[in-house]
């Protein structure tokens, strides 16, 4: 029995040692300027369109401000005021959940699901994945599963803008015998960008008719015309 004492010491501190010692999961808002930059770097490689782009800004920082306004009563919920956007789920576990944790996460999460380039984003996402299982995992899967349970809700309402229907409808017709008819230009002769963006659901607005401009001047080539006169002094 003696001899089986300074075995059964070493035995305890070996264990002891192998502990990992849990460390706070520090989030800060270089973070999430990481991960919009990530995203932007992408969408660059993927060659998006601005209005495409400005919807995959929107929907990650929507899903992660969310999550933040949770745990801070200075911010206000967007549930109820942007159109169709319902209250996001509660934590399962608050006490072990970081929520500026969870909301990169979140953010991170949707900028993946947005963007062609997937392997990009999930390479940079497990980077930091392991970083932070390192420092402290139960705060880590705690905060993951909150942030990917609100990404996922964020994703059924996203899905519902009428996006994916766009995708499928007719490009915009070029009549080159209409001078008055907008026309692809050099040196790219891109065609026409979104020209049904307009039928996606707004975030907040009812449509775009509710700031209608005034319409432009009647097209003419006559040099006397209000609209020559703007052309030339553009």
């Amino acid at each position: 029995m003696k001899m089986l004492r300074p075995f059964l010491f070493i035995l305890v501190l070996i264990l002891a040692s192998c502990q990992k010692k849990q460390e706070p999961i520090m989030i800060t808002a270089e973070d999430f300027h990481s991960s919009v930059d990530k995203v932007t770097e992408v969408m660059i490689h993927d060659i998006f369109s601005p209005p495409v782009a400005s919807r995959i800004y929107a929907y990650p920082s929507i899903a992660a401000y969310e999550i933040m306004s949770k745990n801070n009563d200075q911010y206000r919920s967007l549930a109820g005021q942007l159109h169709g956007l319902t209250e996001i789920p509660e934590p399962e576990q608050t006490k072990e959940v970081n929520f500026e944790l969870a909301a990169l996460i979140a953010h991170i999460d949707l900028n993946r699901r947005l963007i062609f380039s997937e392997d990009k984003v999930v390479q940079y996402r497990d980077s930091l994945y392991a970083i932070w299982e390192e420092k402290n995992s139960v705060t880590f899967e705690a905060s993951k599963k909150y942030g990917l349970d609100v990404a996922n809700h964020i994703v059924a309402w996203m899905d519902k803008d009428n996006y994916k229907q766009t995708r499928t409808m007719p490009k915009f017709s070029v009549y080159s015998d209409d001078p008055a008819r907008w026309q692809p230009t050099p040196p790219a002769y891109m065609d026409g960008i979104e020209p049904h963006w307009s039928k996606i659901r707004p975030f907040a607005i009812d449509s775009s008719a509710q700031f209608k401009p005034l319409p432009p001047p009647e097209f003419s080539t006559d040099p006397e015309s209000a609209f020559f006169k703007e052309v030339k002094e553009v």
